[in-house]
């Protein structure tokens, strides 16, 4: 799925901006248009987190908070239905749900987009590419993504530290005396 693609910033979905269009995989759209019954909700639902996903990695949820209350009132949708057609897209193989409340997900037709197995992948990912989800400049939503999900945050950064290694080539820095002048007034 290429989702809200703007020639000059292809990273993540700006808030301020919508645009008019949004591409749908044949996949996709073959798939929900031979499902039985609740067809039409279901392209609804994939087609409004289209448009909402980081483009690059699919995932909605991360760059800006999404509850499933949001989504219900959005596409109008009965509340305890929405659990049972995310299920629904899930099996499918469409999307993959990482978390339910706050709602944290990835949809896995966007063209080359890294498939993310678990939430400590998916911590993994947003510890290393902090920069795709714009929290370099909104630290608040950065605060608040992984304070949600802190019991996971310390164990991924605890094995961080542990694989971490110093390259075979680096070289190392020579102190400087303690008598140094850098700005050569001596």
């Amino acid at each position: 799925m290429s989702l809200n693609i703007n020639n000059k910033s292809a990273v993540v979905n700006k808030q301020n901006e919508e645009f008019n269009y949004f591409s749908l995989n044949k996949k996709v759209f073959n798939e929900l248009v031979l499902t039985s019954r609740p067809k039409l909700v279901l392209y609804q639902i994939i087609s409004y987190l289209a448009c909402t996903c980081t483009y690059k990695n699919g995932l909605v949820g991360i760059h800006s908070e999404m509850k499933q209350a949001t989504l219900c009132k959005a596409l109008e949708i009965d509340r305890r239905d929405l659990a049972g057609y995310l299920k629904q897209l899930e099996t499918m193989s469409f999307i993959k749900i990482f978390n339910t409340s706050p709602l944290v997900l990835q949809v896995l037709e966007v063209p080359q987009a890294p498939r993310i197995n678990d939430i400590k992948g998916l911590l993994l990912y947003v510890h290393t590419n902090p920069q795709q989800f714009n929290f370099h400049r909104n630290l608040k939503r950065k605060t608040a993504f992984f304070e949600t999900f802190k019991e996971y945050n310390s164990q991924i950064l605890v094995e961080k530290m542990k694989k971490a290694e110093v390259p075979a080539d680096h070289q190392p820095t020579e102190q400087e005396p303690d008598d140094y002048d850098p700005f050569g007034f001596k």
